[in-house]
């Protein structure tokens, strides 16, 4: 295995660079991001890909996405509590996706035709400027891919209508407007008889203690694991790696989905069998795992990622090719505090270890 780059820094907005031919372009954009789709989804798919919305918002998506590049304040409109935010979140449906491997896949081909279009600019031609958008647009599709993968707010529940007062005793009930008819009496209330007991009153059972959620695989609802094992007031280290496997795309567009299905589940197989018995692994899509390393410091950390990419690159094969993957390394305390930052963190380490060739980026 090649040697571990260095972390890299957060991926810097790249304020000159020349993007104004894409922002007036973006329904070209657009248009390409649609070819792209259809050109990798099965055909039976073209109807909803379609129907999804993407004519409509695709451009405007498009825009934001390119203006991100350049700006921290227009990235922040795509996260959580932007303006832009719901946008971001409807990126896969915009594109037919009704799961979230499907919604990932959008996002991936979008960022597909950005690179292709930055890649044609003049600037293309700058080394320095094409690796700094290059990390910038990999930290916009983590951005969007986040946003897809949140779970939905529920909406709030509505107050009950209001009930109005009952009349006083004695006096009879307000008329209501409406045709005439006739108003039954009300019936006599029968006395209580001294020889009959009184029910006695039901009392409801006590309420049962919240038990633990363990998300299942898939969920973004495993962030609740880390943010508990955060929280225990740790006196022993604890590290995040983020596991990826590369050219998914590809197996995915030349593969039906029994053949993928089998890639992907030996890409599974082999981070299983490396994982320890007191860590948490969770397979959040089929190409990409979090492993949450309890009493694990930085060195022991990308030890273990370098045992998973190498676990993978000797068992994950296509047509007889192996396949690899990169991983990302965060550590509480050196990377961030709460489960977002090693999260972001995790993210930046795994990108900049695919951007550089490596396996692992610590």
């Amino acid at each position: 295995m090649p040697p571990a780059v260095p972390r890299r820094r957060r991926a810097r907005p790249v304020a000159d660079a020349p993007l104004d031919a894409l922002l007036a372009g973006t329904t070209e954009l657009a248009k390409g991001w649609l070819l792209a789709l259809l050109e990798t989804e099965p055909l039976r798919a073209a109807p909803s890909i379609l129907a999804g919305g993407l004519v409509s918002d695709g451009p405007r998506l498009c825009e934001a996405a390119v203006r991100a590049l350049r700006s921290d304040a227009e990235l922040g409109r795509l996260a959580s509590g932007g303006d832009l935010a719901d946008l971001a979140a409807r990126s896969g449906a915009l594109a037919g996706a009704t799961e979230p491997g499907a919604a990932v896949r959008a996002v991936d081909a979008l960022g597909g035709v950005l690179w292709a279009a930055l890649r044609d600019q003049p600037s293309g031609q700058d080394a320095e400027l094409i690796a700094d958008l290059s990390e910038r647009l990999g930290l916009v599709c983590e951005v969007l891919r986040a946003a897809v993968l949140a779970p939905p707010v529920a909406a709030p529940t509505p107050l009950p209508a209001a009930v109005p007062d009952a009349a006083p005793v004695g006096e009879p009930p307000a008329p209501v407007a409406g045709p005439s008819a006739p108003v039954a009496e009300p019936a006599p209330v029968a006395q209580p008889s001294a020889l009959v007991a009184e029910p006695a009153p039901t009392i409801a059972p006590p309420p049962a203690a919240p038990q633990p959620v363990r998300p299942p695989n898939g969920s973004v609802l495993w962030r609740e694991a880390l943010d508990e094992e955060i929280g225990h007031g740790r006196t022993t280290p604890l590290s995040l790696l983020l596991v990826e496997l590369e050219d998914a795309n590809r197996v995915t567009a030349a593969e039906d989905e029994a053949d993928a299905q089998a890639t992907f589940d030996e890409f599974a197989r082999a981070v299983r069998g490396v994982v320890r018995s007191h860590d948490i692994l969770v397979r959040e899509l089929e190409t990409r795992a979090w492993i949450i390393a309890r009493s694990t410091a930085r060195a022991a950390a990308s030890a273990l990622g370098a045992r998973v990419a190498e676990a993978v690159g000797a068992q994950t094969s296509w047509r007889g090719a192996p396949l690899s993957a990169s991983v990302g390394v965060a550590v509480l305390g050196e990377d961030g505090t709460t489960a977002a930052e090693l999260v972001e963190a995790a993210e930046e380490a795994r990108f900049a270890a695919s951007a550089s060739g490596t396996d692992l980026s610590r």
